[in-house]
């Protein structure tokens, strides 16, 4: 499965538009595009728009999609510059869970992410607005 990811940068973030059904490989794939497409145009904020995506990840991708985001965003940090970015997911249920299991797992490894059902949470987050 695969999905559709539309980039667009911003003023003060990149937003990553994302569509299509779930599966856990597409997940990681579009979050890797959209962070190294945010670090390669200049961006340290992203916003993961998931609210197009179809699907219900089990417990088990929660926890991988959130070692996978951590693990990223560790590898940017250790570059040189290093990259430190921050990501805001926004979705719907049951995409996203209310107990936000795999944000968790990622803080709790050392990532920045927010996983929010309100695009204006996560929007304020990064610290920006929708016409920015």
């Amino acid at each position: 499965m695969t999905l559709h990811v539309d980039l667009e940068p911003r003023k003060h973030y990149l937003r990553a538009t994302v569509s299509g059904d779930y599966s856990l490989r597409a997940a990681q794939d579009a979050y890797d595009h959209a962070v190294k497409t945010a670090v390669a145009v200049g961006h340290t904020r992203v916003l993961i728009d998931a609210s197009g995506v179809t699907g219900a990840p089990t417990q088990d991708e929660r926890f991988m999609l959130g070692l996978f985001v951590a693990a990223e965003q560790r590898i940017l940090a250790s570059k040189t510059p290093p990259h430190d970015v921050q990501v805001a997911v926004y979705g719907r249920r049951p995409l996203i869970d209310p107990e936000r299991f795999g944000e968790t797992v990622a803080v709790n490894r050392g990532a920045k992410v927010k996983v929010s059902e309100r695009l204006e949470e996560a929007l304020s987050w990064l610290g920006v607005s929708a016409s920015c």
